[in-house]
């Protein structure tokens, strides 16, 4: 507990530190490292202290663990350790991070401050930050990208702590623990994305601690210290990604049932108490999104919703959800017949499976789901146990009548179920269901341990840690086996994974810009963004990059201070028509180089 209590406590202060810094534009190596040392000057001193004063009480006692439990703990931890090792070797190189995640890292650092900038995509700006800030102050302090992927990967770190936590609140034993620990180490999508700079398993961490004191609230008394650090973590969660909204209002809901069974009067003190702290960790954000797209929580120019609402929609946005984990490894269930199942499931809806009113991006394709490939993978095994495992819970008298624990599967199949209903499907879905499948490894640790025999339980959670090992070793992005694999390969090449075919154009390029000698850099382009910030510096010489002819809500910063005194020497442009010159800010730009006719269109205008 008292591990996801500093995180909780950590999470705050980055997000403090980096608001505050922003405001006054100091939000520099000098400006985060001071705050840092002197924070960590003053722990320093309380910690000795109550050394000094026997405050700390270290009474370690022989605790007998079950050697095969001691087994699965030691895989577990070689997983973690392995995946850690890809987040340092290798860097982020999705598409996600590429686009918005790492590139406004990098806008905020040269701009000495978070407020909006402009940019050609808005992702960049509306998207919940905290992760950004996190990978921000790694990135200050270090001098590069190095660490960047370590949030995701501390996230799963912090995870599978308190998803052991919160199996010891619903009633169970050490296996139960050891069970959930193994069950959510070994989450496909969640090994996949806890080596890169996204905000996946980030959400699902700060989602992990609020869930555990929702739970925690069934054994203790509900106080405003405790009220606090579930509100802290709702807000952190929120301030990481949009759905910790949907995941965490169930589990919201189901709080202040049990606060309304203790005492009523209380209730609505409790909930304003904590929208206060939830507002305040996050008003920052809202008042930057207010100010350019008049929302607080703006999505501008993209419409996730669905266009439409009702049961036969509600069914196939579920159906389809949950089609994403279905399809289990060496087609032990025919995929063929199962997808078939789906069409004709759509026909007697009577909506088509690829209803835009429901749909978003690509087409519904079992054949499109890479099962290494982190934005498609899926966790057949973890939705098959689910399944069975909530049959299981509700047809055993035992289990059936721990009413918590049922409150609990009832509570993440809500969430699940709300998520269908708000959201558009997309066919990259599974990477926002982590949450509900860290959320639900405690649940089915607890049924495998309690009702199957000793044996079965055992053999299920071997079968685990096997396959996990596809996706520890064999990322799409970033493989440690194969031919080109993350030790073999030059940095800057796997940054350009994503588009390895122009990775010579890109790199090309890049050099004729430096030749130039250019350091006022225009960039005209829609996706991509972050591999110019790292081939344009990897010559330690400075550079200011911004976007330009903007045509969206962010191009009305590039009238401010201090975007409106940016006057680029050379200009990158990707994928738009091709042309002889280019005009921006009152001056015209010759072309200077281009790619030719293969793959992307690259261009490079200069000054005459």
């Amino acid at each position: 507990m008292a591990i996801l209590e500093s995180a909780i406590l950590w999470g705050l202060l980055v997000a403090g530190i980096t608001e505050f810094l922003s405001s006054i534009r100091f939000l520099n190596f000098s400006g985060i490292f001071t705050f840092w040392l002197w924070l960590d000057l003053i722990l320093g001193f309380i910690v000795l202290k109550k050394v000094r004063l026997k405050i700390f009480g270290f009474n370690f006692q022989n605790i007998k663990i079950d050697p095969f439990l001691t087994l699965l703990l030691t895989c577990v931890a070689f997983i973690t350790l392995t995946v850690g090792l890809i987040a340092v070797v290798a860097p982020s190189n999705n598409w996600d991070s590429l686009d918005y995640h790492l590139p406004r890292v990098v806008h905020w650092i040269q701009n000495r401050s978070v407020e909006h900038y402009p940019t050609s995509y808005t992702p960049q700006l509306y998207s919940a930050p905290w992760s950004g800030f996190a990978v921000m102050h790694l990135h200050i302090l270090s001098g590069g990208d190095r660490f960047a992927n370590l949030v995701q990967w501390f996230s799963m770190v912090g995870s599978l702590i308190g998803v052991s936590l919160i199996a010891k609140q619903l009633g169970g034993d050490l296996q139960s623990q050891v069970f959930s620990v193994v069950l959510c180490a070994t989450i496909p999508v969640g090994i996949l994305h806890a080596s890169n700079a996204k905000d996946t398993y980030v959400v699902a961490f700060w989602l992990v601690c609020f869930v555990y004191y929702v739970v925690s609230t069934t054994n203790e008394q509900i106080t405003w210290n405790h009220i606090f650090k579930m509100s802290a973590s709702l807000g952190l969660a929120i301030f990481s990604k949009g759905t910790g909204y949907i995941y965490g209002l169930p589990f919201f809901i189901w709080f202040v049932l049990m606060d309304v069974q203790r005492d009523r009067r209380q209730v609505f003190k409790h909930i304003l108490g904590s929208a206060a702290v939830i507002v305040l960790i996050n008003s920052g954000h809202y008042l930057r999104n207010i100010e350019l797209f008049g929302a607080a929580t703006s999505t501008y120019p993209y419409k996730w919703s669905p266009d439409a609402y009702g049961i036969p929609i509600f069914l196939s946005s579920i159906v389809k959800n949950a089609s994403l984990h279905m399809v289990l490894p060496l087609d032990l269930i025919n995929t063929d017949a199962l997808e078939k199942a789906i069409y004709k499931f759509h026909e007697l809806l009577g909506v088509g499976i690829n209803d835009p009113r429901n749909t978003f991006g690509t087409d519904f394709d079992f054949q499109a789901l890479v099962p290494t490939f982190e934005d498609t993978a899926g966790n057949p095994i973890h939705f098959w146990l689910l399944l069975l495992a909530a049959v299981v819970c509700l047809s055993s008298r035992n289990l059936r009548t721990n009413k918590y624990l049922v409150s609990y599967l009832t509570t993440i199949l809500c969430s699940f179920f709300l998520f269908c209903l708000l959201v558009k499907w997309q066919m990259w879905h599974s990477r926002l269901h982590l949450p509900v499948f860290v959320l639900i490894s405690p649940f089915i640790g607890i049924v495998l341990s309690k009702i199957f025999h000793k044996n079965i339980g055992n053999v299920i959670m071997i079968i685990l840690l096997q396959t996990s090992l596809v996706y520890v070793l064999l990322n799409e992005f970033r493989p440690i086996l194969g031919e080109q694999n993350i030790f073999n390969t030059n940095r800057i090449y796997q940054y350009l994974r994503p588009v390895r075919n122009d990775k010579n154009n890109y790199i090309n390029a890049a050099k004729f810009v430096k030749e130039t000698k250019c350091k006022n850099i225009g960039l005209s382009l829609s996706n991509m963004e972050y591999p110019w910030w790292i081939i344009l510096n990897n010559s330690h010489q400075s550079v200011r990059i911004e976007h330009i002819n903007l045509k969206n809500r962010s191009s009305v910063k590039n009238r401010v201070y201090p975007y409106n005194t940016f006057i680029p020497c050379a200009i990158i442009s990707v994928d738009s028509a091709p042309s002889e010159e280019i005009y921006t800010a009152g001056n015209i730009y010759m072309r200077g180089w281009h790619s030719g006719s293969s793959g992307q269109r690259i261009q490079v205008f200069v000054r005459p």
